[in-house]
């Protein structure tokens, strides 16, 4: 029995899926972030996940990695531990399209930052976005997060900047003074990580679908400022009225389907004929399938199927949609 691990690492966490070649999944680790971290935390975080995954799954001798980060000392870790290891490389796009069992397409990653990425049907490919923290993340966890975070802190000022935030943001951070916490120093020296700050995305889009109008209106200038993005890349790629997938993808996307509404119809705006769908896996999931293609495994339907049905008791596997909220 073959084995792959797909190894997600992020602004916020660190995902690793191992799933065999029929389709079981079999563990499913997750830890802290990895990106924009020491190069010592995001081994760290990479080997805790690998190691949570690994003791939920049988013995295994030889495993195919998939992900965007083949070169770290977890690959030194699982052979330290008697593993054959393959390890390939699987861009997010590519996790993307094999998470949407799709080769072309429009697909918008939310998660703790943001980007949009078109493939045509000829292979050729445009991206734009990832420019991380301050400089970008637009319609990502961060950026709806420090809008969610500036609101609470205005919420004071007057009737019109009046906001539930205000109370719920210092709860989602834990502490009880918002202002002593953030400003200055704090916010200037990184004293408030990034993924701290998109915790406070969930807050957001919550509040904004409880309607209330300052959240609401932040979460609309994130989604726009994404879509604005997807609308470039559409006009680089030219594939305006041609109905290409629409594909959502990521934490915040697949956490929030009222943002997902919010989001693709915005971009709709610009191409009317494109056609929405949030992809059914966590992005460690289609790094796995990735792999399994790497290795020369065809991924069936029945694979996909048993997937969907066995990554049920994970609950960092699930994925919301209109038809399956969030428990």
């Amino acid at each position: 029995m073959r084995y792959f691990a797909g190894l997600d690492g992020g602004g916020s966490k660190c995902d690793v899926v191992i799933v065999d070649e029929e389709g079981t999944v079999h563990g499913w680790g997750h830890s802290g972030a990895t990106g924009y971290q020491p190069q010592e935390q995001a081994e760290a975080a990479a080997i805790d996940a690998l190691g949570q995954a690994l003791e939920q799954s049988p013995p295994i001798e030889r495993l195919v990695v998939a992900t965007q980060w083949v070169t770290g000392h977890y690959i030194s870790w699982l052979r330290e531990r008697g593993l054959a290891v393959e390890a390939y490389t699987s861009h997010e796009w590519d996790s993307t399209f094999a998470a949407a069992a799709r080769t072309w397409g429009l697909a918008v990653h939310s998660g703790t930052g943001s980007w949009v990425h078109c493939r045509n049907q000829q292979g050729r490919r445009w991206q734009l976005g990832g420019l991380g923290p301050i400089l970008g993340d637009e319609g990502g966890g961060w950026d709806i997060g420090l809008r969610g975070i500036r609101a609470a802190l205005k919420s004071h000022w007057s009737e019109r900047t009046r906001t539930s935030l205000e109370r719920i943001v210092p709860r989602v951070l834990g502490v009880d003074d918002l202002g002593r916490a953030i400003i200055g120093r704090p916010i200037t020296y990184g004293q408030i990580t990034r993924a701290q700050i998109a915790s406070v995305a969930r807050a957001v889009i919550e509040q904004a679908e409880a309607g209330d109008a300052v959240a609401l209106r932040e979460l609309d200038a994130s989604a726009a400022a994404l879509a604005e993005t997807a609308a470039l890349v559409i006009d680089k790629a030219g594939i305006a009225g041609q109905g290409y997938p629409l594909i959502g993808m990521a934490g915040v996307i697949q956490s929030a389907p009222f943002y997902w509404r919010m989001l693709s119809a915005k971009i709709l705006a610009t191409d009317p004929t494109l056609v929405p769908e949030v992809v059914p896996f966590r992005m460690a999931v289609g790094a796995a399938l990735v792999g399994m293609r790497y290795a020369g495994l065809e991924v069936t339907e029945q694979m996909r199927a048993r997937i969907r049905e066995t990554q049920t008791r994970f609950p960092c596997a699930f994925v919301c949609t209109e038809g399956q909220p969030c428990p």
